[in-house]
């Protein structure tokens, strides 16, 4: 008895598809080529970019400041806990002399009503005091550049001028709803108020490099504490 095997090619199949295939190939990989590049250069580059508007009375759409931001992790040590995973931030505005560390963390606080806690520090150079953030009212995500953020559910606290704590609500659906937005989202959008009552806001980007970094720490934070 002959059994048919429909998986396998007939042989006067196979010279056709090789001849396809092989003169297929080198249009294939140049048609790629700029993508494989793109993600190549945009792995090996840990920068994301980072654009502070400003309000500009004879501008509606305010006035850009282009600059950049680098994500890593941190670990935090505590004398009898687990080293704690932080996700840090540097961006910089240079045409501004702005720069703004951010660190991102779950809140280990038992006397602290949050779920996690972002510390913002603000430097602004020190002959224009009319630059120093005054304020920060809240945290916003977005998944583009130019899309209206979603805020945090969260609250915010000036330490200091120039530096800021925002917790985010510890409530069980808040904290799945902040988390999501923190897993799923690819900018943030930081309001600001400077000492001259002008304000402003610091959009970041997490990037490539951003998002990894993102991964790997609330993976980390899912686990028990």
């Amino acid at each position: 008895m002959t059994y048919s095997r429909p998986d396998i090619v007939s042989p006067a199949w196979a010279p056709s598809i090789k001849r396809i295939t092989l003169r297929n190939l080198p249009l294939l990989f140049i048609a790629i080529l700029p993508a494989l590049s793109f993600a190549a250069s945009a792995k090996a580059n840990p920068a994301g970019l980072a654009v502070l508007v400003n309000e500009n009375p004879s501008n509606p759409q305010g006035q850009r400041h282009p600059g950049s931001v680098v994500w890593r992790t941190d670990r935090i040590k505590a004398a009898g806990q687990p080293d704690e995973l932080v996700i840090h931030a540097d961006v910089e505005i240079p045409d501004m002399t702005l720069t703004m560390t951010m660190d991102i963390k779950r809140n280990t606080d038992k006397s602290l009503p949050a779920s996690h806690v972002v510390k913002m520090t603000f430097v602004s150079p020190r002959d224009m005091a009319s630059s120093a953030v005054i304020s920060v009212p809240g945290m916003m995500l977005k998944f583009t550049e130019q899309a209206r953020g979603t805020p945090l559910n969260a609250l915010s606290v000036k330490i200091i001028d120039g530096s800021f704590l925002v917790g985010l609500s510890n409530s069980e659906s808040d904290r799945r709803r902040n988390l999501q937005l923190l897993k799923e989202s690819s900018w943030f959008d930081i309001p600001m108020v400077y000492a001259n009552q002008h304000r402003g806001i610091l959009a970041v980007q997490k990037g490539f490099h951003g998002e990894d970094v993102f991964f790997q720490a609330m993976t980390a934070w899912e686990q028990p504490q």
